[in-house]
């Protein structure tokens, strides 16, 4: 995705938002630093050129530069883990004894994205979860994905953040359930960006104990060119169906020419942004099929 006109006050106030989490007291010099090195960037950056996930990266690198960190979110992704694990076995009961489970995992897996995890609101995710209906979808290509399912042995499914790998786990077991032939890989960060999961995080939750995780690029997204060769020979393989999950993964493939592969997109509208591409409202889950040039 080219730099659209609503990310420019959305990167900045990221980077605020992100002192503001990690060291509320730091100085407004150090926060007014990273904001210009941020601006000094984007001035010499070429418009036509594709800037998701490149200038995510950029902005979170300038964070944890100016905390002299390399990993400042380290210790948040481990709580959010230890949290969503509390809600699992839950959670699994709830999938398990659905009249579709493949469906309430996919809306187990996109409504972990969504929940507060800082906070114990335990009893309002399990309660969406229960009442999440088809018709809560802004858009439902849920069949569709189905149907590609059945036409494919081979599904990548790109992980977005931890915490939420913990119900993304729940999904390759219902998937595995449900596909006994389908061959899951599961790809993740190949380093520490954000809160976003990575192969320790994979480990920790389990998730390398059901299925082959593979790593990506070192980004908040897929940056093609930078990722590893075992990804590129997933992704690029014929006959697949990717699952993308989150935002900043669809906002990476997003115009992107991908052949031969079924994709589709699941996450949460969370900007005006996405109102405006998907014709949805800020807060709706949508599940949709990749479309040409979308």
């Amino acid at each position: 995705m080219k730099l659209e006109p609503e990310c420019v006050p959305c990167l900045f106030n990221q980077v605020l938002r992100a002192f503001q989490m990690l060291k509320p007291d730091i100085s407004r010099e150090i926060i007014l630093d990273a904001q210009k090195k941020l601006m000094e960037y984007l001035l010499s950056f070429d418009l036509e050129k594709k800037a998701s996930p490149i200038i995510g990266k950029v902005a979170y690198n300038l964070v944890a530069e100016a905390l002299g960190v390399n990993d400042p979110y380290a210790s948040i992704k481990k709580q959010y883990n230890q949290l969503a694990l509390q809600f699992y076995d839950e959670a699994r009961k709830i999938v398990n004894s659905a009249k579709d489970p493949l469906f309430k995992a996919i809306i187990v897996a996109a409504l972990g994205n969504t929940i507060d995890l800082g906070t114990n609101h335990k009893i309002d995710f399990i309660s969406d979860i229960k009442n999440f209906t088809p018709d809560n979808l802004a858009i439902n290509d849920y069949e569709t994905f189905k149907q590609s399912l059945l036409d494919t042995v081979h599904l990548l499914i790109l992980l977005d953040n931890a915490g939420e790998i913990v119900f993304d786990k729940l999904l390759v077991e219902t998937m595995l359930k449900t596909f006994p032939e389908l061959e899951i890989i599961c790809s993740v960060r190949s380093a520490p960006i954000i809160n976003d999961a990575t192969l320790e995080d994979a480990k920790f939750v389990g998730l390398t104990d059901l299925v082959q995780v593979i790593e990506a690029s070192a980004t908040p997204g897929i940056d093609l060119p930078t990722t590893t060769d075992e990804f590129k020979k997933q992704f690029f393989l014929k006959d697949g169906v990717i699952l993308s999950k989150g935002q900043g993964n669809f906002e990476s493939l997003y115009g992107m020419e991908i052949p031969d592969k079924e994709v589709y997109y699941l996450l949460k509208a969370k900007c005006s942004l996405m109102e405006r591409l998907f014709s949805v409202k800020e807060g709706n889950i949508i599940f949709k099929r990749k479309t040409e040039n979308f």
